[in-house]
């Protein structure tokens, strides 16, 4: 089997977590952009995106490119929602896998936000959720986690959450 790593990273989050997972499966880790001429080099593709109002960024043009025709696809993707979140992370899949695309393996990382890396309409996006939240009464316990998360940049990235996804390729060899 011959893998290689493509990643969709807007604040460098994605990035990360890519450069783990090629560095674990002794792999390479491309952007989209420089992966877009050599893909077809690999039976694998291991495919990441961070979560961008609920859509995996750069997903859909991954899966519309004749490039990964024939090729065996693994999804990641990164957000700020918990890896406790077993529901909102189903939500995650479902918003963004047909039906005839839930057979592809999914897995979900944990990163946070990194305001100072994002771009100017994405963190004004996040601010007004936050000021929307603010004036809201009778918060409840998702939204008051919601708030604290877009108070401020916070990075919980953790190269353990990994595990599965390389045990799932490893198993593939």
């Amino acid at each position: 089997m011959k893998a290689i790593v493509i990643y969709s990273s807007k604040t460098g989050l994605t990035q990360k977590y890519g450069s783990w997972i090629a560095e674990e499966l002794g792999c390479k880790a491309f952007s989209m952009k420089e992966a877009k001429k050599i893909m077809m080099n690999y039976d694998t593709i291991i495919f990441g995106g961070g979560i961008i109002a609920g859509k995996i960024s750069g997903l859909r043009k991954m899966k519309s490119s004749n490039r990964i025709k024939g090729r065996r696809l693994i999804l990641f993707a990164t957000g700020a929602t918990k890896m406790e979140d077993a529901h909102k992370i189903m939500e995650i899949k479902n918003g963004n896998l047909t039906e005839e695309e839930k057979e592809i393996p999914f897995f979900y990382f944990e990163t946070g936000i990194n305001y100072e890396k994002m771009s100017l309409p994405m963190k004004s996006m996040c601010k007004m959720i936050y000021k929307s939240l603010l004036k809201k009464e009778n918060k409840t316990e998702e939204e008051m986690g919601m708030m604290k998360l877009f108070e401020k940049s916070s990075n919980h990235s953790n190269k353990d959450y990994i595990r599965p996804l390389i045990e799932y390729v490893r198993g593939l060899q």
